[in-house]
């Protein structure tokens, strides 16, 4: 198995690369558990993949919520024992945001200069940029979860209404 490592407009201190194998991961999969921005990665780094931001956004993002959806059941379920929650899980639920603003936005997600980049979609959530640098920057937080959760529901809105 190869090492994988995440493209250069995929890295971010936030995403650390996974220890996957890559070779057993259907193509297909616009979501995988523990790999966040999957479809950019065959994107940026073989020129191919499914390409939901471009192909159907709005399939995409309604494939997103449902995995969301799972998402804040385990992270609900460690907030309400006390427990701090799986950094991986918190990443997966932060990678399937990151996914559906950049792709009801028509682009693949884009974290090298993730200010830069975000300064330039227009479906966004009001005050977009000061609510994700404190999810960010308190992501194991419930604060952070409940924000989280607020930040997807706006721009599935976002997404009903514009696409």
């Amino acid at each position: 198995m190869a090492d994988f490592q995440y493209a250069k407009e995929l890295m971010h201190p936030l995403f650390r690369t996974p220890h996957v194998a890559t070779e057993e991961i259907d193509e297909g999969s616009i979501f995988v558990t523990g790999l966040p921005f999957w479809q950019e990665q065959l994107f940026y780094t073989r020129g191919r993949g499914e390409m939901p931001w471009h192909t159907n956004p709005e399939q995409a993002c309604r494939r997103l919520a449902k995995q969301w959806r799972n998402v804040v059941q385990e992270l609900d379920a460690s907030f309400k024992l006390r427990e701090k929650p799986d950094l991986s899980i918190i990443r997966d639920g932060l990678g399937i945001y990151l996914s559906m603003l950049f792709w009801s936005n028509r682009r693949p997600v884009q974290l090298d200069e993730l200010d830069k980049h975000m300064k330039t979609l227009e479906l966004v959530p009001m005050n977009l940029e000061e609510r994700l640098h404190f999810i960010m920057d308190k992501s194991d937080g419930y604060p952070a979860f409940k924000q989280l959760n607020e930040l997807v529901q706006e721009q599935r809105k976002l997404v009903l209404k514009g696409i």
